[in-house]
């Protein structure tokens, strides 16, 4: 039996490429998107916030989003996940839309996208990055599942001497305080901080 949401979102799809209901348009960059409200107000506090509580843009046709982290191709694979519960990331663009959905507090895309990276392959540096990502945006699942695979390979990472060189102390000490650190003695982690 198909769910009552699964229905009402698939109609409210189905209206937005017909242009049927429109009663928002969004403006990213050059690009403008079509909408409903309540697709958006249901799927994302941002929205939910800017039009249930008076804001100006509650009653506006056309709203702008003038941010640095929406870019138009981020925005688009969020806004369709909306209507249809799925995310189309690939490698380059997770962490572009992972930024967006953050923003937007679009929860659902934030965990799907943060899914999509626990489940990558990184090599050492990757790791790196990403849990320096999930530390300047707040992320803090992501920062926890990426810093539970490093402390595992805390020898291995310190192979790597670029790796601890460009992590900011914040992260480096919340990885050496975990209990799931290995390295082969305290006088190792001690060297390889110094």
């Amino acid at each position: 039996m198909v769910a009552h949401s699964e229905i009402f979102f698939s109609k409210c799809a189905q209206f937005r490429e017909q242009g049927e209901f429109i009663d928002v348009r969004l403006k990213v960059g050059e690009d403008e998107f079509v909408a409903h409200r309540i697709v958006l107000a249901a799927n994302s506090d941002y929205f939910h916030t800017m039009f249930a509580h008076g804001m100006k843009e509650s009653n506006q046709e056309v709203i702008e989003l003038e941010d640095e982290n929406i870019s138009s191709g981020a925005f688009k694979i969020v806004l369709d996940s909306m209507y249809n519960g799925e995310i189309n990331v690939n490698d380059e663009n997770v962490c572009e839309v992972l930024l967006a959905a953050d923003h937007l507090q679009v929860s659902s895309v934030v965990q799907q996208c943060c899914e999509y990276l626990i489940q990558l392959k990184f090599d050492v540096q990757t790791y790196r990055c990403v849990i320096m990502f999930a530390d300047r945006h707040g992320l803090k699942d992501l920062k926890e599942i990426t810093g539970s695979k490093m402390a595992p390979i805390y020898e291995e990472i310190c192979e790597k001497e670029e790796f601890l060189s460009h992590m900011n102390a914040d992260v480096l000490s919340a990885l050496l305080c975990r209990d799931d650190l290995r390295a082969p003695s305290e006088n190792f982690v001690f060297k390889s901080v110094m």
